[in-house]
């Protein structure tokens, strides 16, 4: 492959005869895909000169995934609520007391 893609290529691996191909850019995965018989014709240039044998591709997948990095939240907040005032909305009876001994055990330690 040509210097130019190889730094946008972040994988290539084959499962059966489909190649996947994992790229970190968009306008790589069209050019890999309008140049797949080119990616073919290298393929069959290596089986002749006796290369990757047992890689028998069919199919080119490319793959590209873009996640931007997570921005910081302007502002962290949190709240703290004293375990007395604590509203038990439970339906089921175990977990209500389980809930209720936890306020307990709360509400003792603050005391």
């Amino acid at each position: 492959m040509p210097p130019k893609y190889k730094k946008f290529i972040k994988s290539i691996h084959h499962k059966g005869e489909v190649l996947y191909i994992n790229v970190s850019h968009p306008a790589i995965r069209q050019e890999l895909f309008y140049k797949r018989n080119e990616i073919f014709s290298i393929i069959k240039t290596m089986h002749k000169h006796g290369i990757c044998k047992e890689i028998k591709v069919s199919k080119i997948i490319t793959n590209y995934k873009y996640s931007p990095m997570p921005k910081p939240p302007k502002e962290i907040k949190f709240y703290l609520k004293d375990a007395k005032t604590f509203e038990n909305k439970a339906k089921n009876p175990k977990i209500k007391k389980l809930f209720e001994e936890i306020k307990e055990i709360l509400s003792a330690k603050n005391d």
